[in-house]
């Protein structure tokens, strides 16, 4: 672990004599209050923001259970803090923060009970109703999770029939820890996506997706797809030529999409473009068509 430097903190004394002295009496082992001075020589905090002091803030076992509830519905800890404010009354209503609220998330997951272990041991129940179900961990030297694979024995049948050609994407990390969600996908005869298998990692490294690659071909029983679609990460590119040697390597429509756009530079040519890529045209069809497109705009010498 990198070393972290502490911020050092704002100066808050300002030698106020407010103050409260306290004495156990000996005889009845009982506290009294020996001196108290109220005289403060700044403002004092408003009553109705008392709760928002360190000492006051925590959240009750009710609003805990509330914040993991909507977490799971994928609610955001910012708009589940408003939720919270609005049920309240107002934010001075509500005695802790968002940081607060964060604070409570990290150490539910220092204690397992919301993520690594509670994944692990959905999928082992998965695993009771659906033998198929195939899922793969690693975690490192401490014990912490480090990438998970999993796919159901559904979406081993559909990569049987529809694997051929497979969509390889990274670029989810829409969750709590902003891990890259890796999906493994297609369409299915009716032009439906389809799901073969799916992994939260820890890195984008080229290891890693070896690794990843590696499960999807054990799990599929050996069947290699023939062409595999990515967003042309060079570590994919590597991983795929490593574990797949004899797939093809394609770039997605939406990056195919954007290098036209950006090297070209003609709306008209992007829409020709785009009507030969995602049309279900007959081979001579799209070649009289790709070829029109290419005299037309003059990019013959394009790359």
């Amino acid at each position: 672990m990198p070393n972290r430097q502490k911020r050092p903190r704002a100066e808050t004394q300002c030698g106020c004599p407010a103050r409260m002295l306290l004495r156990m009496d000996d005889e009845s082992g009982r506290w009294h209050v020996a001196f108290f001075s109220d005289a403060h020589n700044h403002h004092v905090l408003e009553l109705r923001f008392s709760s928002m002091l360190p000492g006051h803030r925590k959240m009750s076992e009710a609003d805990i259970e509330q914040m993991n509830d909507m977490r799971k519905g994928g609610i955001g800890v910012s708009r589940i803090h408003g939720f919270m404010a609005s049920l309240a009354g107002g934010y001075h209503n509500v005695p802790y923060t968002t940081r607060d609220m964060h604070n409570v998330n990290a150490k539910q997951r220092r204690e397992g009970g919301l993520d690594a272990e509670s994944c692990l041991r959905y999928l082992r129940e998965c695993k009771a109703n659906d033998p198929a179900l195939y899922y793969k961990e690693v975690v490192d030297g401490d014990g912490v999770l480090q990438h998970l694979f999993w796919c159901d024995g559904t979406s081993q049948i559909d990569y049987q029939v529809f694997g051929d050609v497979v969509a390889f994407d990274a670029t989810y990390k829409k969750n709590v820890y902003l891990s890259p969600l890796v999906v493994f996908s297609d369409v299915n005869h009716h032009n439906q996506t389809v799901v073969f298998a799916a992994a939260l990692v820890a890195d984008e490294k080229e290891e890693t997706y070896v690794w990843l690659l590696q499960q999807l071909q054990t799990s599929m029983k050996g069947k290699a797809p023939v062409s595999i679609i990515t967003d042309g990460d060079r570590q994919m590119k590597s991983a795929i030529e490593q574990v797949f040697p004899e797939a093809h390597h394609r770039l997605c429509t939406w990056h195919l999409l954007r290098n036209a756009t950006s090297n070209i530079g003609k709306p008209k040519f992007t829409r020709m473009f785009k009507d030969c890529m995602l049309s279900d045209y007959e081979v001579r069809t799209f070649q009289r068509k790709w070829f029109e497109m290419v005299e037309k705009f003059g990019v013959a010498d394009k790359r």
